[in-house]
């Protein structure tokens, strides 16, 4: 029997050793693809992460999250990660330090195109902010729509839209008056002068301008409506809240509104020297299609009313 053990002694020190070399080796390799430490944050629950601690009113609670872990959050929201910058220090070490790190952007699953089909025509919703298209819209907006030169210029169409609400006000004197609407309407007139060169809606009800408002409305909810296939990216394919495919709809309603206008500015270009008077001027004089021209007229529509920061990190 000692004969055996010592026979067995070699056998038993060689798979040992064997055994801990490779444990040390998985260990190491696993500590080299192991994720950078994350920003503190509340624990997530399983699959849903912190879904249910933002609540409705998330700004409120991202605030509230910002006092007890800092001014960089981390949060798991489903499957996606997000990390949230909650004070001017951290917006500026992200922005100023380190913005071409963190120049990337998360493009939202509830767009009815893909990927490439943006890039070819999108500015906000790109995915690649580093190809030639992509620099051409951004010196054609800088330089040539929001330059200060053209914003000031479009002061006095301004001005003239808001006398023309002032004045039908007064005309309904004694009148009961949807304020959000007379407004509403103000707005996309001022906007679609500045695109078009002529009103879309007007003050007075009419079947376009109905059209126009609800259409407008009901992208404003599906923008800020919750999409389950944003939290888990598998869900996209199916589309459970049928949120793309209204969209979708919705866009293609849209486009139908001023495609009619594209169109005859086209015609009436040709032939003819015409000097940029709108930014559908610009786009066409900088060779866009219909396409594209849809596409940045949302956007330049958006530029217009707001100046908006996002910061999304995603992983």
């Amino acid at each position: 029997m000692a004969l055996i053990y010592i026979l067995l002694l070699p056998i038993s020190i060689t798979i040992l050793v064997a055994f801990t070399v490779s444990r040390f080796l998985t260990t190491s390799a696993a500590s080299k693809h192991r994720s950078p430490p994350l920003p503190p944050g509340p624990k997530p629950w399983p699959i849903i992460g912190n879904l249910p601690h933002l609540g409705k009113q998330a700004h409120i609670s991202l605030q509230h999250f910002s006092q007890l872990y800092g001014s960089l959050i981390s949060l798991r929201l489903g499957s996606q990660l997000l990390v949230v910058a909650s004070s001017p220090a951290a917006a500026a070490e992200i922005l100023r330090t380190h913005d071409r790190l963190l120049s990337s952007r998360y493009v939202s699953t509830g767009l009815p195109y893909d990927m490439m089909e943006l890039d070819r025509k999108a500015i906000v919703w790109a995915s690649n902010c580093s190809n030639d298209q992509w620099k051409a819209f951004r010196a054609m907006f800088r330089n040539q729509i929001f330059s200060t030169k053209a914003i000031e210029s479009q002061a006095a169409a301004r001005e003239r839209k808001a006398a023309e609400m002032v004045r039908f006000l007064e005309g309904k004197l004694g009148e009961s008056v949807s304020i959000g609407q007379v407004v509403f309407a103000a707005i996309f007139d001022s906007l679609s002068n500045l695109m078009l060169s002529r009103d879309c809606i007007g003050f007075e009800s009419s079947e376009t301008a109905n059209r126009l408002k609800s259409l407008i409305w009901r992208m404003m909810e599906l923008g800020t409506s919750p999409n389950l296939a944003e939290f888990f990216p598998i869900l996209k394919k199916w589309d459970p809240q049928g949120l793309r495919r209204e969209t979708f709809r919705c866009c293609n309603e849209l486009y139908s509104v001023w495609q009619p206008y594209v169109k005859e500015r086209r015609e009436r270009r040709q032939g003819e020297r015409y000097g940029a008077q709108d930014f559908l001027d610009i786009f066409l004089e900088n060779g866009l299609d219909d396409d594209q021209i849809d596409w940045l007229s949302l956007v330049s529509s958006q530029g217009k009313r707001k100046k908006k920061i996002s910061i999304q990190f995603c992983a």
